[in-house]
């Protein structure tokens, strides 16, 4: 038997899948002790599980793909898209940004840490520029690809909003109650304009690396 594109797609998007659910399901009970700040049962604030569980429903549409035998859509082509760039965009603030402030510990925390920062991104990265079966990506896509990470942003300041107070904040820059609001602002461009740049980057990528998009 021959160890292919198909069967390292499989193998790839099933251990996304078994990674994310376990890390996420261990935040909240703590099956296997992890590093205090990563203990929440309000695992949706959380733009890193976030970008996690949008990675494993886009693995589980490819599964379903590979195994009726079909190209992914565009809409889930996009959905890979936009999970791996939130995922860069994780791994990119672990490593410049939470790791020196709180330790390099993040990185190797078995109890979910790990794999949610750095291995399932690590995954993601793989099976899109290797193995996923799409049509051809552009602009328009990394486009579109902002998307859901802009529906995390409003959807948080929303519940800040309704909340009346930045306890569930779960970000510096999201206090939007202690900053004026054109910070607020700024963050948002600043992160839609580097989700695009990430996504338009990845477009780009592809056509060189992934074989299913080569001549």
């Amino acid at each position: 038997m021959t160890f292919g594109i198909r069967e390292r797609t499989i193998l790839v998007n099933s251990l996304i899948i078994i990674f994310v659910v376990y890390s996420l399901t261990n935040m909240v009970f703590q099956y296997v002790k992890t590093i205090e700040f990563a203990v929440s049962l309000n695992v949706l604030l959380y733009y890193t599980n976030w970008s996690n569980i949008l990675a494993a429903v886009a693995a589980a549409c490819s599964l379903y793909c590979i195994f009726k035998g079909i190209k992914l859509p565009k809409p889930i082509g996009i959905l890979k898209l936009a999970s791996l760039m939130m995922l860069t965009v994780t791994f990119l603030v672990v490593v410049f940004v939470l790791c020196p402030q709180l330790g390099w510990n993040i990185l190797y925390d078995i109890g979910g840490m790990i794999f949610l920062h750095f291995i399932v991104p690590v995954l993601a990265l793989i099976d899109y520029l290797y193995n996923v079966d799409i049509d051809a990506p552009g602009k328009r896509d990394a486009i579109y690809a902002v998307i859901p990470m802009m529906i995390y942003a409003i959807g948080i300041i929303t519940i800040l909003l309704v909340a009346g107070n930045d306890d569930l904040a779960p970000y510096p820059f999201l206090r939007i109650h202690s900053q004026p609001v054109y910070v607020t602002i700024l963050w948002l461009v600043g992160l839609a304009g580097l989700g695009f740049a990430l996504s338009y980057g990845y477009t780009k990528l592809i056509m060189r690396t992934n074989p299913n998009l080569k001549d």
